[in-house]
């Protein structure tokens, strides 16, 4: 059908306001749907797929849309096919200088300003199609209803390449009537755009707006599941999110929040506990006009799931206009992490557009930079610092209670001092791990590392607190014998637990030296645990470290194997990390400790039987060398610890390897007694740590 229809504009404007500022989805909905409102609609139904899924395919760098659709359907006051022409057509002009501020029915305050939004769909899709019926109702032969205007437009048609206006398609449906006034707007041909869930949707949309009213509501349908099955339709209701108590700030007054001058009468601030805070204004003055602001502040009792909840949420004639922060206030101030984790916040300044529009197109941010910006950012800056102080006792108790119930805190310090005599230990672990808890960050809390460690402190410290109140009160009184036996089981037990903690590492580094040896570990990272903690090999052993005379020795017998074999060998630790150590080495009961540990299964043959000769035979020159007396003191001897799963040795080799396991200068450790031994020893001690607990 030929078209009467034209449209005028740029196809720069096309671009730039279509496709570059809106490119999600949801935000094209809202744009619709916000025009929905302007037109008196109490009834906006999206049909669309809502399964989160994209809406086009993407195969070597092309873009294929899918077959889908999605419908914004509202019953408004809709256009006649003049008023499209007129008012729909035409990119750009002011909506409130044209048809005033307020609706036609219902006199809302419209949400439309720039006359730009109707080109939003073009940032996810190509094609977008409009049906619409308005005006009066009127009588045609034997029919009677609304002017029905349909058209559909094409982008790529817009952005042709010719300064001839744009004439879209005509539908079948234009010139008709129709029973009812409504808007229809279809959009097919999609970009690669991903819409969300019929849940997700939900919540975006009732972020974008913030309108309290019985006669507007938003209903969302998934067209990819049968009517009635569950989650195939929703309503969108308020943007819930849970408020920590005892934070929330509320600014009441009168709506819309239009400008007076020099009169805050009605507006109040309203602090946490229901009195007026005189120290904070519901709006600002600016050049002796005051610009009112009502909402709410406060701390989430959460930290942030997503970007729909971080921040406040700033609203203008109950259209989502902006979100922030922090009201670009710079970074390095006190309560920082907190604010920026926690505040929420819904606030409607309605002036924002009035006489200068503050929002940015896109409406994502505010024109701060403007002078009502500036003045606006600077209340805001105040209405944070004023809540990062209210919030602070309120923050602290809420980290604390998490910090109970993640670390489960009570069960903890009850399995750790079960017995019945062990009140007073039970009552200072809550102490401590209160104290503890009221320094913890959010950001620990999710570390569940983090709040173990302190967990462990907790009951590290508790016992020794204990003793050291008991030994206070020792000293300010005559201590009869029952407090002496008091004291000394309470000193016992608080060595009992530092070292029980001890073990437990111990058992850890255990278990993951039991996950390296099932994997294919290089030997030089098994060494590198050895040099970490000798007591693998003997419970009894402890890492030395700044010990200068050791490393005197290691360095001279490197120095030693050199000059005599013309070979290197690196007895250090790893300082050197390029470098593989051919032993880990240890300064133990007088006694240099030579470890070398090969992988699991690996049994020693007579190649590496002659290096490891060589070894000892150097050692043992080394030591019987006169120039080397002075080392007597430090390692009379030495002695090589050898752990690997057996020796295929043959003739003088086995024989030498025996003399040196029957002089006690070798030892060769299986794997599996190797962990074994050294689990049973350390798992010995916790069960004797256990029975002491509830002596």
């Amino acid at each position: 059908m030929p078209s009467e229809y034209q449209m005028l504009i740029s196809r720069m404007t096309v671009d730039k306001l279509g496709v570059k500022l809106y490119d999600r989805v949801y935000a094209v909905l809202a744009e619709l749907i916000s025009n929905s409102y302007d037109a008196d609609a109490t009834e906006v139904i999206v049909r669309a797929p809502m399964g989160g899924q994209y809406l086009a395919y993407k195969h070597d760098g092309k873009v294929t849309s899918k077959n889908s659709i999605i419908e914004v359907e509202d019953n408004g006051i809709g256009m006649t096919p003049e008023e499209l022409q007129d008012f729909y057509l035409v990119v750009g002009l002011e909506r409130r200088s044209q048809r005033g501020g307020k609706s036609r029915k219902f006199e809302r305050a419209v949400m439309g300003r720039k006359g730009v939004g109707k080109l939003a769909p073009f940032g996810v899709c190509r094609i977008v199609e409009i049906i619409s019926a308005g005006g009066e109702e009127i009588t045609e032969g034997a029919q009677t209803g609304y002017k029905t205007a349909h058209i559909i437009l094409d982008k790529d048609k817009i952005l042709s390449d010719t300064t001839a206006p744009y004439n879209p398609d005509v539908g079948p449906q234009d010139r008709t009537l129709s029973d009812r006034a409504f808007t229809k707007v279809i959009l097919r041909e999609f970009y690669y755009r991903k819409i969300g869930t019929i849940q997700e949707l939900s919540r975006q949309l009732a972020q974008r707006f913030g309108i309290e009213s019985r006669d507007w509501r938003i209903r969302l349908v998934d067209t990819q599941k049968t009517s009635g099955s569950p989650d195939s339709e929703n309503v969108v209701g308020a943007f819930d999110i849970q408020e920590m108590p005892n934070t929330k700030i509320s600014f009441t007054g009168p709506r819309p929040t239009l400008p007076t001058k020099n009169d805050a009468t009605g507006y109040t601030a309203v602090g946490p506990d229901g009195n007026t805070n005189s120290r904070l204004s519901a709006g600002f003055l600016h050049e002796a006009i005051f610009y009112p602001v009502v909402g709410w502040v406060a701390y989430a009792k959460t930290p942030y799931k997503d970007e729909l909840m971080a921040g406040i949420r700033i609203y203008c004639r109950g259209k989502f206009a902006a979100q922030t922060s922090v009201f670009n206030r710079k970074a390095g101030f006190t309560g920082e992490h907190s604010i920026r984790s926690y505040l929420i916040g819904e606030l409607h300044a309605d002036w924002l557009d009035e006489d200068e529009d503050l929002i940015q197109t896109d409406r994502r941010d505010i024109l701060w930079s403007q002078e009502i910006g500036e003045a606006f950012q600077e209340w805001g800056q105040g209405i944070i610092q004023q809540i990062g102080y209210l919030s602070r006792d309120p923050m602290r108790q809420t980290m604390l209670q998490k910090f109970f119930e993640i670390g489960q805190i009570e069960e903890r310090i009850t399995e750790a001092f079960p017995s019945t005599n062990q009140r007073s230990l039970r009552e200072t672990a809550t102490q401590v791990a209160t104290l503890l808890g009221k320094s913890i960050r959010a950001e620990e809390l999710d570390d569940r590392k983090t709040v173990d460690d302190m967990v462990q402190l907790t009951i590290l410290l508790a016992p020794i607190q204990n003793l050291d109140e008991k030994l206070r009160e020792a000293a300010d009184t005559e201590t009869p014998l029952h407090t002496i036996i008091d004291i000394l089981k309470t000193a016992r037990l608080a060595e009992t637990v530092t070292f029980g903690h001890q073990v437990l590492k111990r058992i850890d580094i255990i278990n993951h030296l039991e996950s390296l040896k099932d994997n294919d570990t290089p030997e030089e990272e098994l060494q590198k645990l050895i040099e970490s903690a000798p007591w693998l090999i003997n419970p009894q052993w402890v890492p030395i470290t700044a010990n200068q005379a050791l490393t005197t020795l290691k360095e001279e017998f490197e120095k030693f194997f050199k000059l005599q074999t013309g070979l290197e060998i690196c007895l250090t630790d790893f300082t050197k990390p390029a470098k593989r150590p051919d032993f880990v080495s240890f300064g133990q009961d007088n006694m240099l400790q030579l470890i070398e540990i090969k992988k699991p299964k690996h049994v020693i043959n007579d190649n590496e039987w002659e290096r490891i000769q060589v070894y000892f035979d150097q050692l043992e020159a080394f030591f019987n060398d006169p120039k080397h007396t002075e080392f007597k003191s430090i390692a009379s001897d030495f002695h090589v610890t050898l752990v690997c799963d057996g020796e295929r040795l043959t003739g003088s080799h086995k024989k030498a390897f025996k003399s040196f396991i029957d002089e006690k200068k070798l030892t060769l450790i299986n794997w599996s007694s190797f962990l074994l031994r050294t689990k049973k020893t350390h798992s010995e001690f916790l069960e004797e740590a256990e029975r002491l607990k509830k002596v």
